[in-house]
């Protein structure tokens, strides 16, 4: 049986209880809504399987919980669950949903409860697979130890200690407790399952703690005995959450408490449970709203599947199209693209696989010019005819060979940190530069690929670690940046083949024949910027500009050479 396509939407919150936020959410199938809640600290990806478990039967609508995935947080340190109850019907009044049925999966579990039980008039009916009933003294003690702070250290031990939690999640239950009666019987996860939930809490980050808390310190007994709807609350006898199912006494009798030998049996009754529910017809899709003042996400639909964007469009004029490197997204290119909100239009996109955008690139052809046509496809279906593209390191190889493919489609060119390099280079370049990070079973790849992207702010290339390899400067070593680029390189999945297509691009010929208006920047820290200089002199019409050390601060200074 084929899989159904699920697509990915962002719902806008005008006017919340939190102010203007963005909801991601996920949605595939036909028929009754149902909504789907999430465990933490993962997101709707969490979800699919179950979406594709249930897409012939329900149109499944699964948000992203604020905070994770990529729905914005709720900007507070701390929040109860029904706190996160009234932000899931912010959600529902967002996408025009009154009424829907629910299934939630632990702390969606719990949520899902919620839900149900501070608003009646918007559920159908509840499902909670994997609900928590735990004594005070053991909440208590969930919320002393499950939830550390997670700080990225200069050194990537936290990436170490978070391979480690993960694994001891799947081991014991609570994690931090290391006894025999602690012990689970579960088979041990694939590194490869274990590296899929660790990259989630990469994209929470230190926000992990907050619906995790939620769900801890929700009065879970107190909740059911409020449920008015019909509500089944089960889980599968290895599911370590089973054992609260006997401290769910004398429910309502519209509250159904069961066990589960298996987690398809659990699926089975949550199943059986929904169906015979009340239902309503799901939402039509409608287009993104945007948010004034900041960047706003879209997903954007064009061949072969989704591109994610980030953009803005408060004011007037040709649009800047802002393109990242190879290990990167429009995240690590944010701050750049923020500088021209308020001066023009602004678009980041992520290129096929890279950060949250799907591989749309044939299967095989991971190259620049493959690049640029699925740039030139993306602008279409935003309706850009024209526009200035703003590049770094390898984005700006992008932007070039778009203008040699539509010269009359970019007006003007921006190359942040020039890959300006002979072919020996290059040759050298497409050996070295991007190193296989294979997930090991001990999580060595994550120390491998923190050490590999913080050098490269230390040495160039970053390999040659001799004193000739030295990057002369303050060094670019910020350790929220380097988070930001271990989080791109290990949910991209197009990085390495990335960086081969730029090493492998005739970038001196393509720029000695460009007709567009170009520019070429470096900051101070930048390894391009000799590059930039030697591309500067050799090709007299091309100038050359230096940069702020923080690209917050470039929009004002290229906007000279682009408004020119």
């Amino acid at each position: 049986m084929a899989n159904a396509r699920i697509t990915r939407h962002f719902a806008t919150i005008e006017q919340g209880r939190w102010g203007k936020r963005q909801v991601h959410y996920r949605r595939t199938g036909s028929g009754p809504l149902l909504i789907l809640l999430h465990q933490s600290p993962m997101s709707s990806r969490d979800l699919i399987p179950t979406m594709q478990r249930w897409h012939r039967h329900f149109t499944c609508i699964a948000p992203d919980t604020p905070g994770y995935g990529q729905s914005d947080a709720l900007g507070v340190g701390s929040a109860e669950m029904g706190d996160f109850a009234d932000a899931v019907i912010e959600f529902l009044d967002a996408i025009k949903v009154r009424k829907a049925a629910f299934y939630g999966y632990h702390t969606g579990a719990m949520m899902a409860a919620q839900v149900a039980a501070k608003y009646p008039e918007r559920v159908h009916a509840v499902a909670s697979n994997g609900y928590v009933i735990p004594t005070r003294e053991e909440r208590d003690d969930l919320l002393a130890n499950y939830l550390p702070p997670f700080t990225p250290s200069w050194d990537g031990a936290h990436l170490a200690w978070l391979w480690s939690r993960m694994r001891e999640q799947v081991i014991f239950f609570p994690w931090y407790a290391k006894g025999a009666a602690e012990r689970m019987h579960i088979n041990l996860p694939p590194p490869a399952a274990l590296q899929a939930g660790l990259v989630e809490v990469l994209r929470a980050g230190d926000n992990y703690r907050v619906a995790y808390r939620a769900a801890f310190a929700m009065p879970s007994a107190e909740v059911l005995q409020q449920i008015k709807v019909p509500a089944l609350i089960t889980a599968a006898s290895t599911d370590p959450t089973s054992r609260y199912l006997v401290r769910a006494t004398d429910p309502p009798r519209n509250v159904t408490v069961r066990e589960c030998a298996t987690p398809d049996e659990t699926f089975e009754l949550c199943f059986a449970h929904l169906r015979k529910a009340r239902t309503s017809a799901a939402p039509k899709l409608a287009p993104t709203r945007p948010i004034a003042g900041r960047l706003w996400q879209q997903m954007l639909d064009v061949r072969g599947g989704q591109l994610r964007i980030r953009r803005n469009a408060d004011a007037p004029g040709r649009t800047v199209v802002v393109l990242h490197d190879a290990a990167g997204s429009a995240d690590t290119v944010a701050s750049l693209a923020a500088s021209f909100i308020g001066h023009r239009p602004v678009v980041a996109i992520d290129l096929p696989g890279h950060g949250e955008s799907d591989s749309t690139l044939p299967r095989g052809a991971v190259t620049v010019a493959a690049y640029a046509r699925a740039l030139r496809s993306a602008l279409d279906a935003l309706g850009i005819h024209e526009c200035d593209i703003v590049g770094v390191w390898g984005g700006g190889l992008v932007g070039l060979e778009l203008a040699h493919l539509a010269p009359r489609r970019v007006r003007r060119l921006v190359l942040a940190g020039p890959l300006w390099f002979d072919r020996a280079l290059q040759a050298e370049l497409r050996e070295h530069y991007a190193p296989e990070l294979k997930v090991e079973a001990h999580g060595g790849h994550l120390l491998q690929a923190w050490h590999f992207l913080r050098d490269q702010g230390l040495f160039w290339p970053w390999y040659n670690t001799t004193r000739e390899g030295i990057i002369r400067g303050e060094p670019n070593v910020d350790t929220q940046m380097v988070q930001r680029r271990v989080l791109e390189v290990m949910r991209s999945p197009a990085w390495r083949a990335a960086y081969r297509a730029h090493f492998s691009y005739p970038v001196r010929a393509r720029l000695r024949d460009v007709k567009v208006a170009t520019l070429l920047a470096a900051a101070e820290w930048d390894p391009m910027r000799e590059h930039a200089l030697a591309a500067a002199q050799t090709h007299a019409q091309f100038p050359f500009c230096a940069l702020a050390r923080d690209p917050a601060d470039w929009g004002p200074t290229l906007l000279r050479f682009l408004d020119a």
